[in-house]
């Protein structure tokens, strides 16, 4: 499952600008990396992307993905997404 979610990190991000530039990623990153953020404000605060209940699902599980994990590897994402928005990759953006 963390292999998964270091993926998805890495891939979004080539869809966004350098910085992030993305302010709607960096607040999606924010929240699902909160623990003190719950599931059902989760998915609320992203309700204009879910367009049925398998979308819903799907962030559900993501986000409670996250809350699974312990404080360090929560910590270490987000070291991983700052490492991708200052990569040479981004840098041209």
């Amino acid at each position: 499952m963390k292999l998964l979610t270091v993926l998805m990190l890495i891939a979004l991000p080539v869809s966004c600008f350098a910085g992030s530039g993305c302010p709607l990623f960096e607040k999606m990153v924010d929240k699902i990396v909160s623990s003190e953020v719950g599931v059902d404000q989760f998915v609320e605060d992203f309700q204009e992307f879910v367009d049925d209940e398998d979308t819903a699902n799907a962030l559900k599980e993501m986000k409670q993905s996250f809350l699974d994990q312990d404080y360090k590897t929560l910590e270490n994402i987000q070291v991983i997404v700052q490492t991708i928005y200052n990569s040479v990759w981004c840098a041209e953006y």
